[in-house]
């Protein structure tokens, strides 16, 4: 009988002793798990300021390279047409090459606006955003409701929200079959909201089950938004249309990095 205490006794002990190191076992995953994360989170980060810097150094590329030539050429060409071609089949040729160096020159200042809108860092992203949706108006006749408070946040955090907002625009565009979009963008408390919609027609929308090409775009703005500390829900229905949702504590991303 003592011999059977005595083994449980120790039995007790054994467990005891291994129970006690179980807490400090997790709390070292725990420890290492939050690392691996914030690895994971440098390294997105990382890559989307990579991102942000090669577009930038492709504005001034095209801008000082590219256009640059072109509109000396539109000049040479806009010689030619005052000499002595005048009602010739030469003229038209030279009028119409003018008119499509003029169409070029005008596409690559397009480009450089798209990859780095100066608006976007002279006036904000309210401003910037608020013209480019008259020019969607324009370009697509659709139906666009803009609204959004008057605010400037962060450099940091308007240039991951308007890629965000870009993003889902583009997708709408390329996928919704919609006619009609809304932005809306209000500051409430200490974050920012932000709410993307069409009336398009909707997908199945499984983060773990899109096609490449979508879900890149789709992957892109939630890790952005996480980035920003944020959150990014989307919600999509097949013949219902597809809702982005976007949440920025900016008072936090504020004292977080000093700003």
């Amino acid at each position: 009988m003592l011999q059977k205490g005595q083994a449980t006794q120790a039995i007790k002990e054994t467990l005891e002793s291994k129970l006690t190191g179980v807490p400090s076992e997790i709390a070292s995953l725990r420890r290492e798990l939050a690392t691996k994360e914030e690895q994971v989170r440098n390294l997105i980060r990382d890559t989307l300021d990579a991102q942000e810097a090669e577009r930038e150094r492709i504005c001034l590329e095209v801008h000082d390279g590219v256009t640059q030539t072109l509109a000396s050429a539109f000049q040479y060409l806009q010689t030619l047409e005052t000499t002595s071609l005048e009602g010739t089949p030469a003229q038209q040729l030279l009028l119409r090459a003018g008119a499509l160096v003029k169409q070029a020159i005008q596409e690559s200042r397009d480009v450089i606006n798209s990859l780095q809108p100066a608006t976007l860092r002279d006036l904000g992203i309210i401003a910037t955003l608020r013209q480019e949706m008259r020019q969607l108006e324009q370009e697509t006749g659709w139906k666009v409701d803009f609204k959004a408070d008057a605010i400037r946040l962060p450099r940091d955090v308007e240039t991951g929200l308007y890629r965000i907002i870009h993003e889902a625009i583009t997708n709408a565009r390329k996928y919704a079959d919609t006619k009609h979009v809304s932005v809306r963008i209000s500051s409430v408390d200490d974050r920012v909201e932000v709410e993307v919609r069409d009336w398009g027609v909707g997908f199945n929308y499984n983060p773990q089950d899109m096609s490449r090409r979508r879900g890149t775009g789709l992957l892109s703005m939630r890790k952005r938004a996480e980035l920003l500390q944020g959150v990014c829900d989307i919600q999509s229905t097949p013949g219902e249309g597809t809702t982005i949702r976007i949440e920025i504590p900016f008072s936090r991303y504020r004292e977080q990095h000093g700003e």
